[in-house]
């Protein structure tokens, strides 16, 4: 190539097509792959992936072709989310006034069907709750069949999807932020965790219920409620998770008792530049040796 790279680095190699044609060819001799989509590529001609320490599991190495690269903390420099003036009132979204608000603003992909039945566990310990998801914004479909699958969920337990879940259309930013706001809890999916949003909502210091999984992908919740020092609402299997939502609904001196904590806390969150000096440090590590670094795990 006429540019005559030492390193390229591509955020995300799975989400969209052009990235994962690029990445198939050796464009520059040392090629990393982050986790923009949080999984490995496979390909062959991907040297490194960087992650982050917080999300890695012990051993993680084994989940990668790529050779792993753990830069602290989160690995991202994050600025706090500016405060919006939009507000949005429970009834313009379709919710109760009273009874407990939870929200589920993750893409609908990753709500996993094995994980169903989660919300109306969740609902049978709080009959006065609604969940609040976000309709997909690439096919009406899959909203469709994401609708299906809980209707037959709830109804195994003798409940009606309509009573609890209220799907509603994609907003932008400062109105999806504010819809976060009129709601109680947040409840983080499953398999697959959120991570910007998740960011985003902390302007409200709710509570967050995660559950971190085997996989770098399944833990980004986790991440961030240890960064922050709150613990308390991560579950370590499925049957705890939805005790720990119930329990923020009914327990509201504790709810705000994670709420103190988190407001007290999210600054570790931001302008965290550990994360900048690693990758300094990785990059003119890895520019020197071409990529005939192939050592232990870790940056």
């Amino acid at each position: 190539m006429t540019d005559a790279l030492h390193v390229l680095i591509y955020p995300e190699v799975g989400m969209d097509t052009v990235p994962a044609q690029l990445a198939a060819q050796r464009v520059a001799p040392v090629q990393c792959n982050s986790w923009g989509h949080p999984t490995t590529s496979g390909f062959p001609t991907l040297d490194y992936y960087i992650s982050s320490d917080l999300m890695e599991p012990s051993g993680a190495q084994e989940h990668y072709t790529e050779h792993l690269i753990r830069l602290p903390n989160l690995s991202v420099y994050y600025e706090a989310p500016q405060v919006s003036s939009v507000a949005l009132a429970r009834p313009e979204l379709g919710l109760r006034r009273t009874g407990t608000a939870f929200w589920c603003g993750q893409s609908l992909f990753k709500y996993l069907p094995q994980f169903d039945q989660v919300f109306p566990r969740i609902a049978l310990e709080t009959p006065d709750c609604q969940f609040v998801f976000l309709a997909y914004n690439r096919g009406k479909r899959i909203t469709d069949l994401f609708k299906e699958r809980l209707t037959e969920a709830f109804a195994a337990y003798g409940l009606n999807f309509s009573d609890h879940c209220i799907v509603l259309p994609r907003f932008d930013t400062d109105r999806f932020i504010a819809a976060i706001g009129a709601c109680d809890v947040v409840l983080d999916s499953i398999g697959w965790s959120g991570f910007n949003s998740t960011l985003e909502g902390l302007i409200h210091d709710l509570p967050i219920v995660t559950m971190a999984g085997p996989m770098m992908r399944g833990r980004h919740g986790s991440a961030i409620l240890g960064m922050l020092g709150v613990s308390d609402t991560t579950a370590a299997s499925t049957d705890e998770y939805v005790s720990i939502a119930a329990r923020l609904a009914r327990d509201i001196p504790w709810r705000r008792e994670i709420m103190s904590q988190i407001a007290v806390n999210k600054h570790r969150l931001y302008r965290d530049s550990t994360c900048i000096s690693a990758l300094a440090e990785f990059l003119d590590r890895a520019a020197r040796t071409q990529g005939a670094e192939q050592g232990t795990e870790g940056s």
